[in-house]
Order: C-alpha cells, then sequence, then structure tokens
C-alpha cells in the first residue's frame, strides 16, 4: 500500500463546498414550499376572519385585495421561523435516510461546517424579517387602520386625523382637529401648564405650520387666525381666563416638531426602531414606566428576528436521530421548542413592560438564551 492510499485524517481538509450546495439544494426547496404554504393557510384564515366585516359595506374590490395584501408581511414575521424550522428538518431527516449523515461523519466532516449555506440562509432570513418588521410592516398597518377607519368602523372622515399629544418634558399639551405633519394642521389647540399642574395660558389657532430652524436651533410654529388665553388662580385656586391677544399670525419658537409630534402619536406596532430611538432621546416621556415600555420593545424588535436561526438550528440538531422513532421524537421536540420560545419571548415581554424585568432581560434575553442552546446542540450532536 502506498503512502498516498493511507488516509491522514491529521491533514487539514479544505472546505466542504459540493457538500455544501448539495445540502443547500435539499434545503431552499422544502424552506420555500413551507413558506408559500404557510402564507397562503394565513391569508385564507385572514380572509375567512374578516371577509364578512367587507360584505355589508359595499367596499371595492381592489381595496379589499390590498387589504389582504397588506396581511402577508404581518404573517410572514411568524411564518419564516416556523418554515426554516421545517425545512431543515425535512432536509435532515431526507439525509438521513439515504445514509447521507453517516457517510459524512464517516468521512471525519463536521455536519456544522457541511450546513454552512444553511445557516448562511438563516442568517438573511434574519435579516429578511428585520426589514419586514422596520419597514414594510409598520406601512402595512397604517394601511389597514386607514381601511378599517374608513370602511369597518362607521367613523367619519375628517375625525380621522384628530391627534392630541403630550409633551410632559415642556409641559404642554397639543390637540389637532387635523393634523397634517407635512403641511398646515387645522383647528389647533395649544396648552401651557405650570409646573404644579395648573393651566398657565392656552393658545387657539385655525391654522399651524411649521418652519424648520437653523443650525439645529429649535423650529418655529406659525398660528394663524386665534387667540391667547391668560390664567389667574384666586386664592382658592379657582381659575379665571382672560383674553389677552386675538392676533392674525404669531409665532412661538418651540422644541416639538411635526414628526415627533406623529411619531410619538402612533400605535406602538407602528413604531419603527429608528422612531423608538428618537422618542427615548427626545426626553418627552413623561414617566419612567413608559421609557421602560419603549426601551423593552426596541430590544425585542432588535432580537425577535434571530427565530429564524434558532428554528433552523433546532429543526437540524433534533431531527439527526436514529430511527423512524427516533427521528419524530425529533421534531417533535424541535417544533415543540420553537413554541416554547415564543411563549417565553411573550412571557418575558409582558413582565418587562410591566416593570418586573430590566428591559434588556425582557426583550432581548430569551433569544439569546435560545440561540446558545440551538448552538450547543448543533455542536453536541454534529
Amino acid at each position: 500500500m502506498s503512502l498516498k492510499t493511507i488516509p491522514n485524517h491529521s491533514r487539514s481538509r479544505s472546505f466542504p463546498a459540493r457538500l455544501c450546495r448539495h445540502l443547500f439544494g435539499e434545503f431552499i426547496f422544502p424552506l420555500l414550499c413551507a413558506l408559500l404554504a404557510f402564507s397562503v393557510l394565513f391569508l385564507l384564515n385572514d380572509v375567512f376572519d374578516d371577509l364578512p366585516d367587507f360584505s355589508g359595506n359595499q367596499v371595492p374590490l381592489h381595496l379589499i385585495a390590498w387589504y389582504f395584501l397588506c396581511k402577508l408581511p404581518l404573517n410572514l414575521l411568524n411564518v419564516v421561523p416556523m418554515s426554516a424550522l421545517l425545512a431543515t428538518s425535512f432536509m435532515t431527516v431526507l439525509l438521513g435516510k439515504n445514509n447521507e449523515l453517516c457517510a459524512m461523519r464517516s468521512a471525519g466532516l463536521s455536519l456544522a461546517v457541511c450546513a454552512s449555506y444553511i445557516w448562511i440562509t438563516a442568517l438573511a432570513l434574519c435579516l429578511g424579517v428585520w426589514f419586514l418588521g422596520e419597514q414594510v410592516v409598520p406601512r402595512c398597518q397604517q394601511e389597514l387602520q386607514a381601511v378599517q377607519n374608513q370602511w369597518l368602523e362607521d367613523k367619519p372622515v375628517n375625525q380621522q386625523r384628530q391627534l392630541l399629544f403630550h409633551n410632559y418634558a415642556g409641559r404642554r399639551s397639543w390637540f389637532f382637529q387635523d393634523f397634517q405633519p407635512l403641511g398646515r394642521s387645522a383647528a389647533v389647540v395649544l396648552r401651557q401648564y405650570h409646573p404644579d399642574g395648573r393651566t398657565a395660558w392656552v393658545l387657539t389657532a385655525e391654522q399651524a405650520v411649521w418652519q424648520q430652524g437653523q443650525d439645529g436651533a429649535d423650529g418655529i410654529w406659525e398660528f394663524q387666525h386665534g387667540q391667547v388665553y391668560n390664567y389667574e388662580y384666586s386664592g382658592q385656586g379657582i381659575p379665571k381666563r382672560e383674553l389677552t391677544e386675538s392676533f392674525a399670525s404669531w409665532k412661538k419658537t418651540l422644541p416639538e416638531t411635526p414628526s415627533d409630534i406623529g411619531e410619538q402619536s402612533k400605535n406602538l406596532e407602528m413604531l419603527t426602531m429608528g422612531e423608538i430611538r428618537s422618542i427615548l432621546a427626545s426626553g418627552s416621556l413623561n414617566s419612567e414606566k413608559n421609557r421602560n415600555l419603549l426601551s423593552v420593545l426596541f430590544w425585542h424588535r432588535l432580537s425577535f428576528p434571530l427565530a429564524s436561526l434558532i428554528g433552523a438550528l433546532f429543526g437540524f440538531a433534533l431531527t439527526m436521530a436514529e430511527g423512524r422513532a427516533g427521528v419524530m421524537r425529533g421534531f417533535a421536540s424541535a417544533v415543540g421548542l420553537l413554541v416554547l420560545f415564543y411563549v417565553v419571548g411573550q412571557f418575558t415581554l409582558v413582565l418587562g413592560k410591566n416593570g418586573y424585568l430590566p428591559p434588556f432581560v425582557a426583550g432581548a434575553l430569551p433569544e439569546l438564551l435560545f440561540l446558545g442552546a440551538g448552538i450547543f446542540m448543533v455542536y453536541k450532536r454534529q
């Protein structure tokens, strides 16, 4: 026997690119099928739930189609992790059935390394979920809310843009009958408070428009056609309102901007991470509880996309078992762990929003712990 025929296990091996491509081919088709199947199932569920609400309101057909199309990105946030788990499980079972896993192990190959393209794809899915959650889902939720307000909740159109905003740091409240973040807002009431909470003065105006300040300075609000009322208090604390000024145009430098007012008046589910960060940095929150709530939401938005990688790790590690019974137990365990991941994440999220856990622990620690568990299981079972 020549030296060339003797296996040299100490010799460094090159990256198994061909095997990686083979495993990727066995993974990508089940992944696409799972994504399509789950998306269709969730869409059918939405159709059966919401379509009866449209039937009696004579909603245009194209608007109904747009409504359900906007539902798809919201569903994908939960569809992608489960699809990644199913795809890796199916791939592992198929490779085990053909004894390919045994062959790779016998050759001294690392199964985790051979699945490198799977992990890269799972990371790409994480980025895709993050992009959906930050850029697509908030806009879709706004579209859904607009359709519901106009066609399903019997709200007059002229009441849909009413907005109430509080700047607790500046002790001011704003009310807009018709808020326009990029134009002239109509029917504005601005109320300034004393430090003890009593009203100092109130401004009412037919219109208000904001002008950006120069060199980073606070912007200027121009109020048109309105009045200013001052409040005086007697010794018994009884307020007396006096009209001090009527104006055609009245300008005042204030730190609030239309974008700040619009962002902080949104539903929390419609806020992006950038908007949450700007709200936290603005210092306009009235309590530590609200700051804690937004901090928890920020960490959750940042870490939740890791669910796709967690699902892929669980599906790969737990279905590498001997025998049909072992494979079925492993697959059931993988699904159960992913469900447990969702349950624990939501439980800690609720605790964090109510102040029982620090923001990072409530929003990100469960994802990191389950990710570590998945990596450990892959390492031990490869």
